[in-house]
């Protein structure tokens, strides 16, 4: 009996895993680095034999046939389909972490930082808080569920070893990433006011009390106003948040349908 099915078939199994794999490494909530790589290929394989079926392999795909350099031909672009999409889909969160990192630099809190484990980068402990909340936002929603899905579509859009890099490409890359600061500054304005406010406040009562020590006073109230206006503030991130994630998939979609051929 020959092996060429079951080789051609294992071949077509490790460039959708390939996609699949590098999709969430940069996606979010599934690229979190605190989920273990094995949980994560775990995954990733599971949901390439589920798709297997689905999806048609290359004219001319031939494992018997294919040396080393050829292999990695046929997997890089599955790989930079699979980082484009993943990227794609973390912008929102990062308008989420840029909103954390205004809100902790007008707080004060601007020298205090924490490593981030996705990006593995310093990041304000605000934005972290402000990410991580976030992410529960995200998950409420099934958006985990929808981020799965929008994988196994890219398989429709994108076939295996048909993906496109037109110049179409550039104008809706740069509006989704203009996006990501509109998104920033939406999140950060309720309490970025308030603490506007509080400056304000504070410079008229030090021209009211001169002999005031503004500096020691004005720190610790805007720690506090800013806390407490960013929790004020939450129930209305719920729903901005959400609505914009609607918007973006439109976007996304749209995205993803410009890498096919």
């Amino acid at each position: 009996m020959s092996l060429d099915p079951l080789l051609n078939q294992g071949l077509l199994w490790g460039l959708i895993f390939v996609r699949i794999v590098s999709a969430m490494a940069v996606m979010p909530f599934y690229g979190y680095q605190g989920v273990p790589n094995t949980v994560k290929l775990g995954l990733a394989g599971v949901l390439a034999f589920v798709l297997l079926p689905g999806i048609s392999a290359p004219s001319g795909l031939a494992a018997d046939h294919l040396g080393l350099f050829t292999l990695v031909a046929l997997a890089l672009p599955e790989v930079i389909a699979g980082i484009l999409v993943g990227m794609v889909a973390h912008f929102l969160f990062y308008g989420v972490q840029m909103a954390g990192q205004f809100v902790g630099m007008q707080m004060g809190f601007g020298i205090i930082s924490v490593m981030d484990p996705m990006t593995e980068n310093q990041v304000s402990i605000i934005a972290q808080l402000q990410y991580l909340f976030a992410t529960l936002i995200f998950l409420t929603f099934n958006g985990h569920h929808f981020l799965i899905s929008g994988i196994a579509q890219t398989f429709q859009a994108i076939p295996i070893g048909g993906l496109h890099l037109p110049s179409a490409l550039v104008p809706i890359f740069l509006k989704m990433s203009g996006d990501l600061f509109v998104a920033g500054i939406k999140i950060a304005a309720p309490v970025m006011a308030a603490l506007f406010l509080t400056e304000v406040a504070l410079g008229i009562t030090a021209r009211i009390v001169p002999q005031m020590n503004i500096f020691f006073v004005g720190l610790p109230l805007k720690i506090g106003l800013g806390l407490l206006a960013m929790a004020l503030s939450w129930p209305m991130l719920v729903h901005v948040f959400e609505f914009m994630w609607m918007n973006f998939q439109d976007d996304w979609f749209r995205f993803i349908a410009l890498l096919g051929p």
